[in-house]
């Protein structure tokens, strides 16, 4: 049995590089012969938005031969109600409806619910749903929450995130009967992980697969399960964003405007990507007669001419106003004139800028 596993899509109103994920996703479902397609939570962003746009999933799933299940997340929890019609081949998961059996596989799904706020409430949850597993063929659960074994930061899990949302720890699988955890609710990117002293078990977080926040860099990715197999990431070809670094040189004999045009040049940027160009390192302003605030300007001017989706995060500093003090031009002499064998030019710069951001 073949299932490809995504989440967090909130498709909304004026956002139609959403909607376009979802033919993205369907039209890899059809191309790699799935059986079950598993939305793990949030495929709306708002109730609101899903009230308002809901028909057009009819449409985007009328000619698909596999079964869709779709599992409510935090964002989508008080939209669906019983007798909603999304699809022939949809299912909604609710309390009632909520274990599916196959042939090759039995799927156990845990709908979100605002009320397991806390750790013990989600693992009792688990627990139950535990005892209604096979014995007899592979077990996969669905779930939408937070797992706390994770390191991440609450953006990881869509803007504004700060609520505990069903939280789990890894640990709490090595008793439980689930060979594969398709979870949703991390946006950031794409991870499996093995459950400790349990190689056999697989939690799959894949990310949302189209960059809903700027903390969502880099091409957007679905899990691909071969049911018995490791899961397998498959990139897809929806908006991103992408960071490009920059870096301002001290001492680059070039302006850091024509630095910033060359890369570009060589750097090629697929039409789905909006370039997010982190600026980062030193440049002297006295010498290439230019402000901290003018060069962010005219990056940002040149940035948008050649992308109109770019995105200009500016983090250099300006060395000008301290390249005429006494000590730091003491300092970078003796640090140039260095002369060992293990000291290259490269480490001299390290040098240099370790100085210069302790004296700024």
């Amino acid at each position: 049995m073949k299932i490809l596993h995504t989440s967090d899509l909130h498709l909304k109103i004026g956002s139609p590089e959403r909607w376009q994920a979802l033919d993205t996703i369907v039209d890899k479902a059809k191309e790699n012969a799935v059986d079950i397609l598993a939305i793990c939570g949030d495929l709306f962003d708002t109730k609101e938005d899903a009230s308002k746009s809901y028909e057009k999933l009819r449409k985007i799933f009328s000619d698909a031969h596999f079964k869709t299940l779709i599992l409510p997340g935090n964002h989508d929890e008080t939209f669906y109600e019983e007798g909603l019609y999304l699809g022939d081949n949809v299912t909604i998961i609710n309390q009632e409806n909520n274990i599916f059996e196959f042939n090759d596989v039995k799927i156990l799904a845990i709908p979100f619910n605002k009320e397991y706020s806390s750790n013990r409430a989600t693992v009792e949850l688990l627990n139950e749903l535990n005892n209604q597993t096979s014995h007899t063929k592979p077990n996969i659960l669905l779930f939408h929450g937070e797992l706390v074994t994770l390191t991440c930061q609450p953006d990881d899990f869509g803007e504004g995130e700060k609520a505990r949302y069903m939280p789990v720890e890894l640990n709490t699988f090595k008793s439980l009967n689930f060979q594969y955890i398709l979870a949703g609710h991390f946006h950031t990117r794409f991870n499996i992980l093995r459950v400790p002293k349990n190689n056999s078990t697989y939690f799959i977080y894949p990310g949302s697969p189209v960059s809903t926040t700027k903390k969502e860099r880099g091409r957007r990715k679905v899990d691909l399960l071969e049911v018995g197999k490791e899961p397998k990431e498959l990139e897809i070809d929806t908006f991103y964003y992408e960071e490009i670094e920059v870096r301002l040189g001290l001492f680059d004999e070039e302006h850091p405007l024509e630095k910033f045009l060359k890369m570009l040049s060589d750097k090629a940027i697929s039409e789905n990507c909006s370039p997010i160009f982190k600026v980062t390192g030193f440049f002297n302003g006295t010498v290439h007669a230019i402000t901290e605030v003018e060069l962010k300007s005219k990056l940002e001017e040149v940035a948008k001419s050649i992308n109109g989706k770019s995105n200009v995060e500016f983090l250099a500093k300006d060395l000008g106003r301290i390249s005429n003090d006494p000590l730091f031009k003491k300092i970078v002499t003796k640090i140039k004139e260095m002369d060992e064998p293990k000291i290259d030019e490269k480490y001299k710069t390290q040098l240099i800028e370790i100085f210069v951001e302790a004296m700024m």
